[in-house]
């Protein structure tokens, strides 16, 4: 299968192989059939009035045999997101419309037949058109998936990328057997890779910190709608800042993008991530210059800690970390894109 293009930063599509439920879903699509009917009922909906849009349209009472069905409704929108240069039309199209029917994938491909109902149909356009100017999709539906959780995700928060599941998947190898452990999260965002790691081990508890209130709050509803809140601390401050303990596991995916490449960046990444979650000062490595120096102070002898970075920063990262005495161990993990990704390390 041809991979998902890789660009450069943040917002960066993993070359993942679409899963079998796409590629049956593309081929169902092969015969679909027109996507005019749902071109015209959109059209309809949107010029016409209100009395217009609550009763069914001329054209779809004349074709009782071709109603806009799932599939249907799949195939317009994959092509349309392929007219506008969507990075991955065939899963941003299946994502918008389970939201918009309130279905699941089972029902689309076991039922690719059933029909929409013209207020699920209405919603699904507008989906499609936020997603066509570049709204991401997890904000549109206003949750994304990582590791096992489905979490809240919106404009207060980076979107949740599977790059970073390498972090959550390396610590929890690293410490197969549940036993209590204290996390520590430095830029917890909205607390994506915090919240995967305590939900695997039961016995964990964790800290996290970020500069954001708005973040924080994000990271708090996540922690409270999977059931975590309990076992999660959250604190506003400035990287390690006030911290008064040591811990046995110390994880980051801090701003990594150089200040002058944010406005090159995807309209995904530029427009609706928050800055201050990608700006990683002149030359991208700001962050880590804090975070490395912090780690004798915050990381328990023999403790760990897994840090994310971007594209080609893997040397630069690596020198700043065998700068500071006591950090052993150390060895960078690519992505499942064979793309070097996080620096691991143990601290003596």
């Amino acid at each position: 299968m041809t991979p998902l293009p890789v660009n450069r930063w943040r917002g960066e599509k993993s070359a993942v192989s679409l899963d079998c439920v796409e590629v049956m879903g593309v081929a169902l699509s092969l015969f679909a059939g027109s996507a005019g009917p749902l071109r015209q009922f959109f059209a309809a909906a949107k010029h016409g009035s209100s009395d217009d849009i609550l009763r069914p349209a001329p054209y779809l009472q004349a074709m009782t045999d071709t109603p806009l069905t799932l599939v249907k409704a799949w195939t317009a929108a994959r092509k349309r997101l392929e007219a506008a240069n969507i990075d991955t039309p065939v899963i941003d199209a299946r994502i918008l419309l389970l939201a918009a029917t309130e279905t699941d994938r089972a029902t689309l491909i076991g039922d690719p037949q059933r029909p929409l109902t013209q207020e699920a149909a209405l919603k699904f356009e507008t989906f499609v058109q936020r997603r066509e100017q570049r709204e991401p999709a997890a904000h549109i539906v206003g949750k994304k998936g990582f590791w096992t959780l489905d979490l809240i995700s919106d404009r207060r928060g980076l979107v949740p990328r599977p790059e970073t599941e390498v972090i959550v998947d390396l610590i929890l190898k690293t410490h197969a057997v549940d036993v209590p452990n204290r996390v520590l999260d430095l830029g917890v965002g909205s607390g994506t890779i915090l919240l995967a790691l305590l939900a695997e081990r039961r016995s964990w508890t964790g800290v996290g910190i970020d500069q954001s209130e708005d973040a924080l709050a994000l990271a708090a509803e996540n922690a409270t709608h999977i059931g975590l809140a309990d076992r999660v601390d959250l604190r506003l401050g400035d990287w390690h800042q006030g911290v008064d303990e040591r811990f046995d596991i110390v994880v980051s995916n801090p701003p990594y993008i150089p200040s002058a490449v944010i406005d090159t960046l995807q309209d995904e990444v530029r427009l609706h991530d928050p800055r201050f979650a990608l700006d990683g000062g002149e030359d991208g490595l700001d962050p880590y210059r804090i975070l490395f120096s912090a780690l004798p102070e915050i990381l328990k002898p023999s403790g760990v800690f897994a840090f994310e970075f971007g594209i080609d920063q893997a040397d630069a990262v690596m020198a700043l970390a065998q700068s500071v005495p006591g950090l052993i161990n150390l060895r960078v993990i690519k992505d499942l894109s064979d793309i070097d990704r996080v620096i691991f390390g143990t601290l003596a």
